[in-house]
């Protein structure tokens, strides 16, 4: 066979395997969005959820900026502790699982401790020990304890504490629903990752074939002119 000849049949060996790359790009990059929205709904299924549950935790952190030393120092100079403020600190002090709930102990140590509203603030709620979770019931069901009525026994700080410890209730209770999402959202989002770099190699394959198509097509192109210009030199 002439070198024409050779270079056109490996043009069309070249373009068939170009063919079945793009074939299968297309088939990957649909697979690759399939799993995009599969993550995508996951992922907005779990943050509705959490949404339930942020708007309160939010308000109640905000409530906590609204305290100072002063406001703690109050709660600490009662000498005979009003029943609101003391259901309201031992649920404090269950939440951040204290060894001891008794008033003395409260006052003393809990909160002494100056960086105690900074404790509350940076309170881990993600990871709650279930014990903790369980103890916290018994003031979360207790109808005296709600905002307005530790505060109209006892006082803003009560109030705020009180929104503290409920928010971090339901937060708690919103994470349980939400954990098998985020696992389930886990799972797809490795699945899209690993659609996502067989899609990002099969590219990578298809543009250097395409590179090489492009590069054999010119010599091609070259060869078939200086054929047609050798015969018609030789027909002149």
């Amino acid at each position: 066979r002439t070198n024409t000849e050779a270079l056109m049949a490996d043009l069309s060996v070249r373009k068939t395997k170009a063919e079945g790359v793009r074939g299968e790009v297309k088939v990957t990059a649909s697979q690759a969005a399939e799993a995009q929205k599969v993550a995508s709904a996951i992922a907005a299924d779990a943050q509705a959820d959490l949404d339930q549950a942020m708007p309160e935790l939010e308000s109640a952190l905000k409530s906590l900026d609204s305290l100072n030393k002063g406001d703690i120092g109050e709660i600490r100079g009662y000498t005979n502790v009003p029943k609101a403020v003391a259901l309201t600190v031992s649920a404090v002090m269950t939440v951040l699982n204290e060894k001891k709930l008794d008033w003395d102990y409260a006052k003393k140590e809990v909160l002494a401790d100056p960086k105690f509203i900074q404790r509350l603030k940076d309170f881990d709620k993600d990871n709650i020990p279930p014990n903790v979770v369980t103890k916290m019931q018994k003031y979360i069901q207790d109808p005296e304890f709600t905002p307005d009525k530790v505060q109209s026994g006892g006082s803003a700080a009560c109030k705020s504490l009180c929104m503290w410890v409920r928010a971090i209730d339901l937060y708690s209770r919103v994470s349980k629903t939400v954990a098998p999402k985020k696992a389930a959202l886990a799972d797809a989002q490795a699945k899209l990752d690993a659609m996502n770099k067989t899609l990002k190699d099969a590219n990578s394959k298809l543009s250097a074939i395409e590179n090489e198509l492009a590069s054999l097509q010119a010599t091609f192109d070259k060869s078939l002119k200086e054929k047609d210009d050798l015969e018609y030199n030789i027909d002149l």
